[in-house]
């Protein structure tokens, strides 16, 4: 990246460089965009979360905060941004990391388990069996 980050990025308005002298927790959470999709819609966009790597550190160690002592085995992330926080935090961790997908998007066999998406659709996930075993 560097070159000055890639000249800010090519946006004034995201620098993906800056990080605060003091970083409080959450403080990363100004790096998302709000929601500009309507009321159905309730999330703000993480992409440039993503791109900030010290916010993004942050944001996982954050996450796991809660979790320090217990014994993991693995990290399991659901759909799109479970994928990107599961993975990082596995990766901090250095666990093993399972993707929970929507049902058709794996070639494998699978064990699938239908839920209510954040704005109430019936929908079905999956993981593949052969990731995970009892106990």
């Amino acid at each position: 990246l560097p070159a000055q980050c890639l000249q800010r990025l090519q946006s004034p308005h995201m620098d993906l460089c800056h990080v605060p002298a003091t970083r409080e927790k959450g403080w990363y959470l100004a790096l998302m965009a709000p929601n500009v999709k309507g009321p159905n819609y309730a999330w703000l966009d993480p992409s440039r979360l993503y791109c900030h790597p010290q916010g993004l550190q942050d944001c996982v160690a954050d996450l796991l905060q809660p979790f320090q002592g217990d014994a993991i085995d693995m990290v399991a992330g659901i759909d799109a941004m479970g994928f990107i926080l599961g993975a990082a935090a596995a990766a901090t961790l250095r666990k093993r990391f399972l993707a929970i997908r929507k049902a058709g998007h794996l070639c494998v066999q699978t064990v699938a388990r239908p839920y209510s998406d954040y704005s109430g659709r019936q929908k079905v996930m999956e993981v593949r069996t052969d990731a995970i075993s009892p106990g």
